[in-house]
């Protein structure tokens, strides 16, 4: 496997991994698999939040299943994906699609720092936000 391959594949766990039912909730051991101990998330979790957040893992997930999305159920479709790699680091701007159940769809971006660590490659880092036209404007 190359390593554009295996990023993508990184990119594609983590994403299948927030997938869930609504009842249930992400699969975190899949989720947290992918990204370094250490990983800082620094996200609007959804769209009506008036800031990013500056989250670790564990942060991250009670923030997430906050605004009754256990109940509602959830997932991301990956878009279009770039990945720029030098040397044992590599940048991914991942477009994705915010799937509510009884919300309308975000358009929204991440933006994954990696690094080849040990053996293989792990998320280090995650910015994201809405795409302009998807986030509510600010009164």
């Amino acid at each position: 496997m190359t390593d554009e391959q295996e990023l993508g594949a990184l990119v594609e766990s983590a994403y299948a991994a927030l997938a869930f039912k609504p009842g249930e909730q992400p699969d975190w051991a899949q989720f947290n698999a992918v990204f370094h101990p250490a990983a800082v998330l620094a996200l609007r979790i959804f769209p009506q939040d008036r800031e990013v957040s500056v989250l670790d893992l564990t942060a991250y997930a009670e923030a997430q299943m906050r605004n009754g999305l256990r109940e509602e159920g959830y997932s991301e479709t990956p878009g279009s994906r770039s990945i720029e790699i030098t040397g044992d680091v590599a940048l991914i701007r991942q477009e994705f699609t915010m799937n509510f159940a009884h919300r309308p769809a975000v358009e929204a971006l991440d933006v994954f720092s990696c690094a080849r660590v040990g053996r293989g490659w792990s998320i280090i880092s995650v910015l994201s936000d809405m795409q302009p036209e998807s986030r509510p404007r600010r009164p």
